[in-house]
C-alpha cells in the first residue's frame, strides 16, 4: 500500500439541500395560494399565466412555520462551507405557480442569497407522463438545477430531479435551474421564494 489507509474528499460547488415538509404546511399554503389577487409574474422569469404573490400576512404566518426548516439548512450549510453562518435570514419574497401544459421555467438565478422551493401538486397525469419519456434531457416537469454549462463524467454540473409533494429544495439564489414544460392536460403546483441575508448589527 502505497498511501494511509485514510483519506478526505472536498465539499465542492453550491449546498442543495431537500426537505420532506409537513402536509398541514403545504395544504395551508395552497389554501391561501387560491385566494391571492396580486399578480407576480412582473419580476418572474417564468412562462406561466398564474403566479400569484402572498400577501405580507401570508409571509408572515409562513415564516413562523417554516422556520426550523431553513434553521437547519443553515446549520448545514455552517458544515458544507467551514463557515459561521448564522441563521439570521429574512423572507424577501414568496409565491405561488400554476404551471400549465407548455408552460416553462427557462434557465434563471435569483437575486438574493437563498432561494427555495416547495410542491404542492405534481398530478398523477404528470408522473406517468415524465415516467414514459424517453428523451435524454430531465423530462417534462422536471427541474434541473445547474452549476456549471460545461458537464463531463468526472464533473457532476447538473442535478435534475423530478418532484414529489411535500418536497422541499434549498439552494444558492446564484444557482442556475430551470423547469421543463410537460403535455398532460393538469396543473403543476409549487410555491417559491427567497431569503436575504440580515447583517448582526441590522
Amino acid at each position: 500500500m502505497n498511501y494511509i489507509n485514510e483519506f478526505k474528499y472536498y465539499h465542492w460547488g453550491p449546498c442543495l439541500t431537500r426537505f420532506n415538509l409537513d402536509s398541514k404546511i403545504c395544504e395551508r399554503l395552497l389554501q391561501r395560494g387560491n385566494l391571492l389577487k396580486e399578480d407576480a409574474r412582473k419580476g418572474l422569469a417564468g412562462h406561466l399565466d398564474k403566479e400569484m404573490k402572498y400577501t405580507q400576512e401570508d409571509q408572515d404566518w409562513f415564516l413562523s412555520e417554516f422556520s426550523p426548516v431553513i434553521s437547519d439548512h443553515m446549520k448545514f450549510l455552517t458544515t458544507y462551507h467551514n463557515n459561521n453562518y448564522k441563521p439570521n435570514v429574512k423572507l424577501t419574497d414568496l409565491w405561488i405557480n400554476y404551471m400549465q401544459p407548455g408552460e416553462f421555467n427557462p434557465p434563471h438565478v435569483h437575486n438574493q442569497q437563498l432561494s427555495f422551493v416547495i410542491y404542492l401538486q405534481v398530478p398523477e397525469k404528470l408522473i406517468e407522463e415524465h415516467k414514459n419519456y424517453q428523451g435524454s434531457d430531465t423530462g417534462p416537469g422536471a427541474i434541473k438545477f445547474i452549476n456549471d454549462w460545461n458537464s463531463d463524467t468526472l464533473n457532476i454540473a447538473e442535478v435534475p430531479i423530478f418532484p414529489k409533494e411535500k418536497e422541499c429544495y434549498i439552494f444558492p439564489s446564484s444557482l442556475n435551474h430551470m423547469v421543463f414544460p410537460f403535455k398532460s392536460k393538469c396543473e403543476r403546483i409549487s410555491v417559491s421564494g427567497n431569503f436575504g441575508f440580515i447583517n448582526d448589527n441590522s
